[in-house]
């Protein structure tokens, strides 16, 4: 019956580019290349929710798919395609790119953030970031910006007892590499730069 159901979705929604399905938790995802718009389960084909067009679904009665898990049911921002709109197949497919267009910008966005957040750097743990962020490095162009001496600086002033091991650290994260291949000479070569920025610093504020 499911297999069934989703092949008329696929001919229903034949004009759509890139169009194509996966098993996905005992039905199928419905995908515009590899992005999900959509969900089939056994007999009901349900789009994506998004902020700007939620109220939109809720106002034509499309109801929010829900599951079990254990002993509660859950909503999931996904809203049931009824059969007066299967029968609408031009606003059906109207529908179906808006929602596509707006998946595909929203997860774009997403990425972006995660991208940018400076847990998703190499070697780096989530108290590290926090202790960064605590020191308005916040994100990894700010962490670019500051540099790892300067970012190694300020969290040591911050928390004196943090090791040289992280030093360390933020270089290789911000230089996309693991930590633990940083040969012996290359660990020597970044304390003498460290301590170089130190003399600067210290320089500066004599000068002051």
């Amino acid at each position: 019956m499911c297999s069934i159901f989703a092949n008329r979705i696929l001919t229903v929604l034949s004009d759509i580019e890139d169009l194509s399905i996966k098993t996905f938790f005992g039905g199928f995802s419905v995908n515009s290349k590899d992005t999900m718009f959509g969900w089939i389960t056994q007999k009901d084909f349900y789009l994506r929710g998004h902020p700007d067009y939620r109220s939109f679904f809720i106002d034509l009665g499309m109801q929010p798919l829900s599951i079990t898990m254990g002993m509660s049911t859950k909503l999931l921002d996904y809203y049931k395609v009824d059969e007066e709109l299967f029968k609408a197949q031009e606003k059906l497919v109207t529908m179906v790119n808006m929602v596509i267009t707006y998946t595909k910008k929203e997860l774009h966005e997403k990425n972006e953030i995660k991208a940018n957040r400076i847990k998703e750097l190499p070697n780096m743990t989530l108290s590290l970031e926090r202790l960064l962020c605590s020191v308005g490095i916040k994100d990894v162009e700010t962490f670019q910006q500051v540099g790892y001496l300067s970012a190694y600086y300020k969290i040591k002033k911050k928390k004196e007892a943090i090791s040289m091991n992280i030093l360390f650290v933020l270089y290789s994260s911000l230089n996309r590499i693991h930590v633990a291949t940083l040969s012996k000479e290359t660990k020597k070569e970044i304390e003498l730069e460290y301590q170089c920025f130190l003399e600067r610093m210290n320089k500066d504020l004599h000068e002051e």
